[in-house]
């Protein structure tokens, strides 16, 4: 098991369980969790591998016991999909936040310095060389014109290291290369809802890619770059609410008198069943 979890909101109430994506870690969900506390048990994952896209989904399902809401961002996108695959009893629906859709749809794959990053000796060479401006510089793209990359997400990218950059995004290619997700979604019965932003630099927006899919549904987020979670926290919070309170009758439990009191911490699980 290669995950740990930030635990926050109300014990006994429908879980939402959070997914990072590439580089990244659970404070990429820093805006949304205040948000949606009051009426969640929120688990937001905090993969520490570079395994497959499969593997990833198989260290999440072992931070629950019961369905939850499932939302990933990006590359964590992909890890929701394959959790509703591998585990679909742990799904009550999917939230994904400008996942890449295909290989073609990862705009960042034609940049040269992905490809160049992934070259042994060349590419440790350039990830030396980098300076914490540089590589917040090579963020930018994450982001919307006109937002800054917060500190944070330098340092997550820094903490990974090129060799967990390099992995997790060539598990991206296998698990894409295998089956887009469009198709993956076909075969998931699931209540979905797939957001993408106007301004992404990393992931193209869709045309008709999901037009077939009847339980799935589709926007797009004016001005917001690639990560909503950051950009549009309001808007990311107002869907998981809507979500969520689509999915209470057959996922929540009663809380209890004495329970809702929202509460936050770290939770570093080592094994299976540990969040409900």
């Amino acid at each position: 098991m290669n995950a740990g979890a930030l635990i926050a909101g109300i014990p006994g109430a429908p879980t939402v369980m959070l997914i990072h994506g590439l580089a990244s870690s659970h404070r990429v969900w820093d805006r949304v969790v205040p948000k949606i506390e009051t009426e969640a048990n929120i688990v937001a994952a905090q993969l520490e591998s570079d395994h497959s896209i499969e593997r990833d989904a198989d260290d999440v399902a072992a931070l629950l016991r019961s369905p939850a809401v499932i939302v990933g961002h990006s590359r964590g996108g992909l890890v929701a999909t394959a959790l509703a695959e591998r585990h679909p009893v742990l799904v009550s629906a999917l939230l994904l936040l400008c996942p890449p859709w295909s290989q073609a749809s990862r705009l960042s794959a034609r940049t040269p310095s992905e490809r160049v990053l992934a070259v042994p000796g060349v590419g440790e060479l350039m990830w030396a060389m980098a300076s914490r401006e540089r590589q917040r510089a090579a963020a930018q793209s994450a982001f919307g014109p006109g937002v800054t990359v917060p500190d944070q997400f330098v340092a997550d990218l820094r903490a990974r290291g090129r060799r967990n950059v390099v992995r997790s995004t060539r598990a991206i290619d296998t698990y894409l290369g295998a089956r887009t997700l469009a198709d993956r979604l076909t075969s998931l019965p699931v209540p979905t809802e797939l957001v993408f932003g106007e301004l992404d630099a990393r992931v193209a927006s869709p045309a008709v890619e999901f037009a077939e899919l009847r339980h799935a549904t589709v926007r797009t987020l004016p001005g917001v770059g690639h990560t909503p979670p950051w950009e549009a926290p309001d808007v990311v919070a107002d869907v998981i609410g809507r979500t969520l309170r689509s999915t209470t009758a057959a996922t929540a439990t009663d809380p209890g008198p004495g329970r809702r009191t929202p509460r936050r911490g770290r939770r570093r699980s080592g094994g299976s069943g540990d969040v409900g």
